[in-house]
């Protein structure tokens, strides 16, 4: 029994470091099996414990002992960072860790499980096959041998950036979603070959250390040891500038792209930004691309020279100037999250400051007005940022081809037209790949053609423009409405589906909105290409004060109608169940494709029932879950067929990862002249903490 159990749990290991080969769900479920098999480990094996402390510890036993305790402990790390973070075999687990804590410890301590695993097997070795009677050239071609496969091993772990990963310095992994599955798992396999390899010598060499009548063969070992290293560290070399398939080393990559940047940049200027030359290109999407909306006509613009920041503002940057650090994801490198379009232009006047350059905005009661020739930092207009973000392109992304999770960090689950593939990837472009469920380093994919660095994902981006349908007489630097509710935010997040990243997507929030997916990336004049006065007047509405609460939301599975019998049990609201007259499917596979293809046509449902006293109600808790990166399409019947304006709209949905994926700006572009609230995501339906996260939400709307 116990054979067998370490040869499943030898196999499940493989399996388990080849993510990109078994896919998020299958990998949870195998990282399961093998929690259970360790414990069961443990059990078969517990005499050992009642040992611990008993005897004289030489060598071999200090070393079993210390490797032992080790790998159970990194076992148990690695299990309970996962399961906080699992979103199929352990939904209900989620967040006992904080999710972007558990990531990175997760990340390094299955790595330190495998290393240790491998060690493990290789100390046991010699006792299993004490039996095994090898002589001569026999013993001596079986050495030479596993020393080959042991050095070709440490070749493929300093290859792939396991080092990186053990030591905390990648904060999420970079895998070739394009290598064959066989040759992942052979590679996995040799890798712990090398660490079992070396196990064994140092067990040998452990049992003939103070032993005279192995005094002259304690030194084998520590040669076949060395020889491995030195054939793993003369292929790395070999191979170090011709591999294109190995992952990446951060700090090399790092450089690289620096140097890149550096590169193209306008030697005139010493702040790092890249000069884009103006000229005209067409903004938005043709008819023909898939998934479009039809606020994306597309036009012919002309922009003016400008300078753009090669990367998105870190949290370094933003805290240096503005004195705090808004992010729900802490790391000086990674991108500021959070903050309002208003803050970011606090923040763009604040670095003019820093630089002695002319602030640009000049903010008032009355609104924003921004001095067009001014040499400061600033938001970039829509046209502007999209005109950069294509890079010459005139493809739906600006790699010129479908993005994949190795090019950019988005929901890599949901690659670019996975809708209507969702059972079949194998048409697809970009096939599924990481979802890293986290905000990663600015610089950490390949540029565009232009020196730019993650316009697809990571983050959104305010710009400047208040959102409306393009003015097709407006072509020279156009800057959108001077009269709004909603600005633009373009770009995309690192929770957002493929089809939001495209290049001509746009999305839209109030101005005083904050998000953990939306940030910044500034940009400022060249010369004197631009003067005059642009004004950016918020829209009055006329909004009543919080009084009669309505609950209305649209429900499937159940997880939503939940939170919406919480809300109204904490507040005595009235409610409302928004429900179309031809129901989903009861199918979970069938309403995946009913759902995509509602969306995909904005269909507009018919309804069952009707709110006929909406004018008495001044808020509206408008609930739903997040079908597909937005909100299903019997919430947009809904939206339409009342008026809104002057009432306050505030979101809760339930998601199992992406959050509120897009659906805040379908609602802000639906209800234009709403004001939006705080809103409230839950993972699936919310588990034990749901009262409490409902109540403090509730508090943070003010609503009784």
């Amino acid at each position: 029994m116990k054979r067998i159990i370490d040869v499943c749990m030898t196999l499940l290991m493989l399996f388990l470091m080849a993510y990109q080969v078994t896919g998020e769900t299958l990998h949870e479920w195998i990282g399961v099996g093998m929690t259970v098999l360790v414990i069961v480990h443990q059990i078969l094996n517990r005499k050992w414990y009642g040992t611990l402390f008993n005897g004289r510890y030489r060598s071999y036993r200090t070393l079993t002992t210390a490797v032992n305790i080790l790998l159970l402990l990194s076992f148990a790390l690695t299990a309970f960072c996962g399961m906080s973070m699992s979103g199929h075999a352990v939904p209900f687990l989620y967040g006992m860790a904080p999710v972007s804590f558990a990531r990175r410890m997760h990340l390094s301590m299955s790595h330190w499980s495998f290393v240790l695993m491998g060690l493990h097997l290789g100390l046991h070795i010699p006792a299993m096959t004490a039996k095994m009677q090898l002589e001569g050239r026999k013993k001596t071609l079986v050495s030479a041998v596993f020393c080959c496969i042991a050095g070709i091993g440490l070749w493929l772990f300093l290859r792939n950036g396991m080092t990186d990963y053990l030591f905390f310095r990648v904060p999420f992994a970079f895998l070739d979603y394009e290598k064959a599955g066989a040759l992942v798992i052979l590679e996995n396999l040799i890798m712990l070959l090398s660490w079992t390899f070396t196990g064994t010598q140092c067990s040998l060499l452990c049992m003939r250390s103070g032993s005279k009548k192995d005094e002259k063969k304690s030194s084998l070992p520590v040669m076949l040891i060395m020889a491995a290293v030195i054939i793993g560290l003369v292929l790395n070399t070999a191979f170090a500038d011709n591999d294109e398939n190995g992952t990446r080393d951060w700090g090399a990559a790092q450089e690289s792209q620096e140097d890149q940047s550096q590169q193209e940049t306008s030697a005139a200027v010493d702040d790092g930004f890249v000069l884009i030359n103006g000229g005209s290109f067409m903004m938005g999407s043709p008819e023909s691309e898939n998934w479009r909306s039809d606020d994306e006509l597309q036009h012919e613009v002309r922009v003016s020279s400008f300078y753009v920041d090669a990367y998105e503002t870190t949290q370094k940057e933003y805290t240096r100037l503005m004195g705090s650090d808004p992010a729900d994801f802490e790391g000086d490198e990674l991108p500021v999250e959070n903050i309002t379009w208003l803050e970011a232009i606090r923040f763009a006047n604040a670095k003019s400051e820093d630089a002695g350059l002319t602030p640009v905005y000049t903010i008032t009661d009355d609104g924003i007005s921004w001095d067009t020739g001014a040499d400061g930092y600033r938001l970039p207009t829509e046209a502007e940022w999209e005109y950069a973000c294509r890079a010459g392109t005139t493809t739906p992304f600006n790699t010129e081809k479908s993005l994949d999770a190795t090019e950019a960090n988005f929901y890599g689950h949901y690659p670019y037209e996975i809708e209507e593939n969702y059972f079949d990837d194998s048409s697809l472009e970009a096939r599924p790949g990481e979802y890293r469920q986290t905000t990663v380093d600015v610089g950490s994919f390949e540029p565009n053609g232009w020196g730019l660095y993650d316009c697809h994902g990571n983050v959104n981006e305010w710009c400047w423009d208040y959102y409306g349908y393009y003015d097709t007489d407006k072509t020279d630097d156009p800057a959108g409405p001077e009269v709004g509710s909603r600005h633009v935010y373009r770009g995309g997040g690192w929770n957002d589906f493929g089809k939001n990243m495209r290049s001509a997507y746009r999305a839209a929030g109030p101005a005083d909105m904050a998000s953990y997916n939306l940030g910044v990336r500034l940009v400022r004049n060249v010369g004197d290409e631009r003067s005059g006065t642009v004004t950016a007047t918020e829209k009055v509405r006329d909004t009543q004060a919080s009084g009669k609460v309505l609950i209305a939301y649209f429900s499937w599975s159940g997880n939503t109608r939940g939170i919406a019998e919480e809300i109204q049990k904490q507040t005595g609201a009235d409610i409302f169940e928004i429900a179309p007259v031809k129901p989903y499917s009861t199918d979970y596979n069938t309403v995946l494709m009913e759902a995509q293809e509602d969306q995909h046509d904005q269909a507009r449902p018919e309804l069952t029932g009707h709110v006929d006293n909406m004018d008495d109600y001044d808020t509206i808790l408008l609930g739903y879950p997040n079908w597909w990166a937005s909100i299903p399409m019997p919430v947009a019947s809904f939206l339409e067929e009342y008026d809104f304006a002057g009432k306050r709209i505030v979101p809760f949905c339930s998601h199992g990862g992406g959050r509120f994926g897009q659906s805040i700006t379908a609602i802000a572009k639906l209800a234009p002249d709403s004001d939006l609230g705080e809103g409230l995501s839950v993972h699936y339906s919310g588990g034990s903490s749901l009262p409490d996260d409902v109540s403090e939400w509730l508090a943070a709307n003010e609503i009784n």
